[in-house]
């Protein structure tokens, strides 16, 4: 029971991030690539704090159940489809905490009147970050769906 409590939690958690990361992928980014400069960086400055600090508490939570499903699953498939859920997990938090984070607090320095040379190529740099953690995030919750489904055999 326990493990099936902790299944469904690590399956809502990964749907979220990953349905979350679809959305952005899908209109925010493309949004933001439209926008003058001066723009992007105050609708930039607008939207993290809105998911920060909401995303990574999920995906903190997320790895912990994930990690005691893990050790706790029946069996070597189930704990080796989990194990790629974590694996998401992890990716998604290694890609955001390396590229997407540090961009982001680099952009809140900015002065939207005089951006820095070169801005334009960060911009792509955080919406191609945020490509990749989009599809990790689709594969970990889709391991998890699979995991979900084993241990309800």
């Amino acid at each position: 029971m326990f493990t099936q409590l902790l299944a469904a939690a690590l399956l809502l958690i990964s749907g979220t991030l990953a349905g979350v990361l679809v959305a952005v992928e899908v209109a925010v980014v493309p949004m933001l690539a439209g926008l003058p400069g001066d723009r992007y960086v105050q609708v930039h400055r607008l939207l993290d704090p809105r998911f920060d600090p909401l995303m990574p508490t999920l995906n903190k939570i997320g790895l912990g159940c994930g990690l005691l499903l893990v050790v706790l699953a029946p069996g070597v498939g189930a704990k080796a489809v989990l194990g790629l859920a974590e694996a998401g997990l992890v990716g998604v938090a290694l890609v955001s905490e390396l590229t997407n984070v540090r961009i982001n607090r680099a952009i809140d320095g900015w002065d939207p009147g005089r951006l820095p040379e070169g801005w334009a190529a960060v911009r792509t740099r955080w919406a191609r970050a945020n490509r990749g953690r989009t599809w990790i995030s689709v594969a970990g919750f889709a391991a998890a769906a699979a995991g979900m489904l084993l241990l309800s055999r």
